[in-house]
């Protein structure tokens, strides 16, 4: 009796042990995230966030949603505040080791349904190269960049012989692989990063009126396909340099 008693003991430790690690990775699993926890007061982060009420919230959602969509500037009234949403340039989320990390796109209709291995450096191409806008000759051609110009490659599609390029810090679109080379001293840097799929990203600004007080920020909502929600920003660079103060 004893043995068994024994046994039903270690197979419960042996679950919650094991539930309890789960839940941690969910938990961990949460953070890697381009969006914020918030997905409907496209206010947060500023200091009015909290003076909205439910129908501010919603006005405010509805315009954003219309902003990011129709890429024109659009104003909204709730019941006690009323503001304003002027979208701005599109980026591309969760393709650096932060996944909020956003690298700005030269335009909003990229075929991001594929996953990519991301961060992988600096190429060369090697002729006169169709920038495309989907990893496939049947996409659209959007652009042509000569031969010799440098390309950072920011995602290589899994399972295609294609390229997710940028230049000059802006994503350009797509290029076939065998157009490309490790640029000259960055072979033994290229390792690749993790999986993932391109999340698409637009900045906007707004202005916000709560009874006499008014506020005006700068922020950005991305789409992961599911809709569009306000995006987490990323943490800052450690390897950043630090600000000298002048006294």
């Amino acid at each position: 009796m004893m043995i068994f008693e024994g046994l039903r003991t270690l197979r419960l430790f042996a679950l919650t042990t094991f539930g309890a690690a789960l839940l941690g990775a969910c938990s961990s699993m949460g953070s890697l995230d381009p969006f914020s926890g918030d997905s409907v007061n496209f206010a947060q982060g500023s200091p009015v966030a909290d003076n909205l009420n439910n129908a501010d919230r919603e006005a405010l959602s509805d315009a954003v949603m219309r902003a990011m969509e129709t890429g024109a500037a659009q104003s909204w009234r709730g019941r006690r505040a009323t503001g304003v949403v002027t979208p701005g340039a599109y980026a591309l989320a969760n393709l650096k080791a932060d996944p909020a990390a956003r690298i700005d796109a030269a335009r909003g209709d990229f075929d991001l349904a594929h996953v990519v291995e991301t961060d992988l450096g600096l190429y060369v191409l090697t002729r006169n190269s169709n920038i495309r806008s989907g990893p496939g000759t049947g996409a659209k051609a959007i652009e042509v960049l000569p031969s010799g110009s440098g390309v950072e490659v920011v995602g290589r599609v899994r399972d295609k012989n294609w390229m997710l390029v940028a230049s000059n810090g802006v994503v350009r679109g797509y290029v076939f692989g065998d157009l490309l080379i490790k640029a000259p001293g960055s072979e033994l840097e290229l390792a690749g990063g993790p999986m993932r799929k391109p999340i698409l990203c637009r900045k906007l600004t707004q202005r916000i009126n709560v009874f006499s007080e008014r506020h005006e920020w700068d922020g950005a909502a991305c789409n992961d396909g599911t809709g569009w929600r306000p995006a987490r920003e990323p943490a800052p660079d450690p390897n950043a340099p630090e600000e000298l103060l002048e006294f």
